[in-house]
């Protein structure tokens, strides 16, 4: 097997000057093409020696610089990293990124992504990835400068979990703000989406359903999945503004063709309160029988416990349904199976449901 088809086909999806975003979405393509390829072919080590390959320096120097490097061999240093991070051999991935740490910031970012996804070395500390991201953010005059808004965000991560540091909303919020602004770099739309979600805890001197609506509104226009469905939630229940069902509809319709299941979820419930059975029951039938919560949530970036709210609340839906027969052949025995599936997935949603009924909301 020659060196070059391998190398164009990893090559391709990461370009030397890729936006923020490309670069993020890049990245999941890659992960997802290699383990394709690994699928495939099952030779994992053939495609690896061909990066090995693509990675060697045609410099001539007698010891390799990859700041001084001219050819493709940085590139394919970067390359082989992201092979090993793909097919999760992290020690590999971390000696090659640290080959090229100094002289690629791809590099350097990725190391601190897997300090702060425990995926380095023992000896890396919480406290070393919040000082590499850090780092990142005084790297303006860097060609990977893109980078640096989502090293904010990595930093807004760290304050509001306390990973690394002191734990500090007022931080976090400080960090997010930056990587959510567009006017030095490009925005990163997962840190609007955060900042909606930390205006929209209740009981806290950061409630701010105003806020809330706006960062989710800015997120999701600029196609934040979360925050689309966010923005469906928000108008179905006329959460800081005002009830508008057609448009709730609209965009829980949008965010569930792209895979957001809590938006399908509400949708099911938006459906049913319009005495829509058939399409409430349809679609719920397909969400309850949804259980990899891991894989949804990578394939979707959608956070875990939003999935499982989805779930919750398409399967008490569905429970309801079976037991009334709106939509679907009466089943009593399947409708308490429904509903112990709802509490199962997500309590609270199943006990508000249940309290809709018991008030005959719904």
């Amino acid at each position: 097997m020659s060196a070059n088809p391998i190398g164009e086909k990893f090559s391709a999806p990461v370009p030397q000057a890729l936006g923020a975003r490309e670069f993020m979405i890049e990245r999941l393509i890659l992960r997802d093409n290699t383990r394709e390829l690994l699928r495939q072919n099952g030779q994992e080590e053939a495609i690896e020696n061909d990066l090995i390959t693509l990675s060697e320096c045609e410099c001539r120097m007698n010891v390799y610089d990859p700041i001084k490097c001219k050819c493709h061999a940085c590139e394919g240093h970067f390359l082989l990293a992201q092979f090993y991070y793909d097919t999760e051999q992290y020690d590999k991935a971390w000696r090659w990124y640290s080959k090229i740490q100094h002289a690629d910031l791809r590099a350097f970012y990725q190391l601190a992504v897997m300090c702060f996804e425990g995926e380095a070395p023992k000896d890396c500390t919480p406290k070393d990835a919040y000082q590499m991201m850090l780092e990142i953010t005084s790297k303006e005059k860097d060609p990977h400068s893109f980078l640096i808004p989502y090293a904010e965000f990595h930093l807004g991560k760290a304050f509001f979990q306390g990973y690394g540091v002191e734990q500090s909303d007022e931080k976090a919020e400080s960090w997010w703000l930056l990587a959510a602004r567009d006017d030095r770099h490009e925005a990163v739309i997962e840190a609007q989406t955060a900042l909606a979600f930390f205006y929209s805890r209740k009981n806290t001197d950061a409630y701010n359903l105003n806020k809330t609506l706006y960062w989710h509104n800015q997120a999701s226009r600029n196609g934040s999945l979360e925050s689309l469905g966010a923005m469906g939630a928000m108008n179905l229940f006329g959460i800081g503004t005002s009830k508008d069902i057609n448009q709730a509809i609209d965009c829980l319709r949008q965010a569930s063709e792209r895979g957001n299941i809590y938006a399908i979820g509400l949708l099911v419930y938006a459906y049913y309160t319009r005495k829509l059975f058939t399409k409430a029951t349809d679609l719920a039938k397909r969400v309850s029988a949804l259980n990899d919560i891991n894989e949804l949530s990578r394939a979707s970036c959608c956070l875990p416990q939003y999935i499982c709210k989805g779930i919750a609340i398409a399967s008490f839906i569905l429970g309801r349904c079976l037991e009334l027969g709106h939509g679907i052949k009466k089943d009593s025995n399947q409708a308490i199976m429904m509903y112990k599936k709802s509490f199962r997935y997500d309590p609270d949603a199943c006990q508000l449901l249940q309290d809709y009924l018991t008030h005959e909301k719904i």
